[in-house]
């Protein structure tokens, strides 16, 4: 059996790599260059020492809006690809004929875009307060915006939080008169300490 030829052939070949020179390589060097130097002040960034000194949160909140700006768009993107997801889920699991008849109100996914740690002043909270006790501001749209303002948890309903308030009001009494109870308590016995020293 043979494979190929018995007599070697002799022919002039050169062997090398390929090359692409020009001007054309200078675009692409240049858009490389801004790009790591992007990545550089990104990664900087991430990497930078945070200020020991003390900042105001609105100092803080200036400081990274661009960035939550940019995760904010992240977030409805992503918010909106799982509502897709959870209404081909809903569609499943369904007796709608096609994906598109399920509905916002039956199947939405909003992530969160309120990444600042800043809440509610104290004096942001006395005038909302205020605003209440003046019939300026309903009770529902004072709760609403304590929630927001991250000084009530976000699952709790506004009836939840009246009916909390009302329990610890009676709790509160219950504790005031315990505590006059103890008091005068202990004034009687101080009382009878000193008549028994004389």
């Amino acid at each position: 059996m043979k494979a190929g030829s018995l007599e070697p052939q002799t022919v002039k070949a050169t062997a090398g790599f390929l090359e692409y020179t020009g001007q054309g390589l200078t675009t692409f060097e240049r858009a490389m260059d801004r790009d790591e130097r992007l990545m550089a002040i990104l990664g900087a960034r991430l990497l930078e020492t945070q200020k020991r000194v003390g900042e105001t949160s609105e100092a803080i909140e200036l400081r990274q809006s661009g960035e939550n700006s940019v995760l904010g768009s992240l977030a409805v993107s992503v918010g909106m690809s799982l509502t897709q997801v959870m209404r081909w889920a809903y569609w499943w699991n369904s007796t709608e004929e096609w994906p598109d008849e399920v509905t916002r109100d039956q199947v939405a996914m909003e992530l969160n875009t309120d990444f600042s740690t800043k809440g509610l002043s104290a004096q942001e909270i006395t005038a909302l307060v205020q605003a209440w006790q003046s019939g300026a501001l309903s009770r529902d749209s004072m709760m609403e915006l304590f929630r927001r303002g991250e000084v009530l948890p976000e699952g709790r309903t506004n009836e939840e939080e009246a009916s909390l308030i009302q329990r610890s009001a009676v709790s509160g009494q219950r504790s005031e008169d315990g505590r006059q109870r103890t008091e005068g308590m202990l004034a009687q016995s101080r009382q009878d300490m000193v008549t028994i020293e004389r």
